[in-house]
């Protein structure tokens, strides 16, 4: 289980089976591939690596810290049919160089994953 945390270094998502979750684990906003995030739009949102999350732009927009500590939850249809409603509309996955910024982004993860 991996923690995103914000700016400010809180915890503001949860990423587990390669699903981007919220803090409740009740809905799944985004998905992974490889090091590629995606949320509700049908192209790709950022990448994480060097443990941060970037935007295309190469923005920051998170934090990615591993949780020994969190207990995995047991998924639920409902979090299966989200995430594999995510990845049935991605039209374009290509994966784009991102030049990383120290700039971190005005509004946070989980906005730019809807």
């Amino acid at each position: 289980m991996y923690t995103i945390l914000n700016q400010k270094g809180e915890a503001v998502a949860y990423i587990q089976n390669m699903m981007i979750m919220d803090l409740n684990q009740e809905h799944v906003h985004g998905i992974l591939i490889g090091d590629c995030f995606f949320g509700k739009k049908n192209h790709i949102i950022g990448k994480i690596f060097n443990n941060t999350a970037y935007l295309v732009n190469g923005e920051i927009v998170g934090t990615v810290i591993l949780n020994k500590e969190f207990k995995n939850i047991a998924l639920k249809k409902a979090h299966m049919q989200a995430a594999w409603d995510i990845l049935s509309h991605i039209k374009d996955h290509t994966s784009p160089w991102i030049i990383e910024k120290k700039k971190w982004s005005a509004k946070p993860i989980l906005f730019h994953l809807l």
